[in-house]
């Protein structure tokens, strides 16, 4: 994103993540468009929804409303991903980016011939976890194949 913004071009971040979770990354991006959840008169979250998070066919018609309001061609847009759930988004722009995606979205991209990156995670940023349990240290991996 820092490389767009350097560019000079407009970087738009459509998540379904709560709005105080993208919070920190204001800076990278001209726009955010997020979740918002209700805030109560004493500050605190209520729990409740605000709008329906931005997901799949929503993604899209959400970026096409932004460059109609600002004149530019959702051609010329780029757009990082890694869901499948974001093929409407990758359909309307015309450089789609396929980062770290799963293994649906790979094969499509793959297909189709986008790009497809492998970023690395930052270091101390959170490790995978198994589908099947919690991540177990090295030792108690150890430990259960003795």
């Amino acid at each position: 994103m820092r490389a767009h913004r350097a560019a000079g071009h407009r970087t738009v971040l459509i998540t379904g993540a709560l709005s105080f979770n993208v919070a920190g990354l204001r800076p990278l991006f001209d726009e955010i468009v997020a979740a918002e959840m209700t805030v109560r008169p004493d500050g605190t979250l209520s729990g409740e929804m605000t709008t329906v998070p931005p997901t799949g066919e929503a993604r899209a018609q959400i970026l096409a409303e932004y460059c109609d309001a600002e004149n530019l061609l959702l051609e010329e847009c780029v757009a990082y991903a890694d869901s499948s759930s974001d093929l409407p988004l990758f359909e309307a722009v015309g450089f789609p980016v396929a980062v770290n995606p799963e293994t649906r979205l790979a094969s499509i991209a793959r297909k189709r011939g986008w790009l497809v990156e492998h970023w690395s995670k930052a270091k101390g940023g959170p490790r995978n976890l198994l589908p099947i349990g919690p991540l177990l240290s090295e030792r108690e991996q150890r430990r259960q194949f003795l």
